[in-house]
């Protein structure tokens, strides 16, 4: 059986119990599981994925990771209301600019018996 990268992640920054840079993390997974120059080009985005997708991990300023384990859940969580820009909407369209717009059903019937 293979040996997953996300897993040597997590075992890594168990013993470690402290952040690291997203660099050294991928640094150590390349070199724990032999991956070449080509293999590890090749790996680095699904990892940096599963990464991001896996609950055990969290992304800390500057693209230091750590396991969400390590923290407290105020550190760990953001308020994503925070991510809306409130600004000027003028020049985005409303549905009262789609108002004009003619609806012919008419013209999108199809006759399923003509279809045979």
């Amino acid at each position: 059986m293979s040996v997953k990268t996300i897993d040597v992640a997590y075992d890594y920054l168990k013993t470690m119990n402290h952040s690291v840079s997203f660099k050294e993390l991928w640094k150590v997974v390349v070199d724990q599981l032999g991956y070449d120059e080509a293999q590890a080009r090749k790996k680095i985005s699904q990892f940096y994925t599963d990464l991001s997708l896996d609950a055990r991990f969290t992304s800390l300023e500057n693209n230091v990771w750590d396991l969400k384990s390590n923290h407290k859940l105020s550190e760990v969580l953001f308020d994503s209301s925070l991510l809306l820009d409130e600004g000027d909407d003028e020049d985005e369209p409303t549905i009262e600019d789609y108002d004009d717009i003619e609806d012919d059903d008419e013209e999108r019937k199809v006759d399923l018996d003509s279809l045979d």
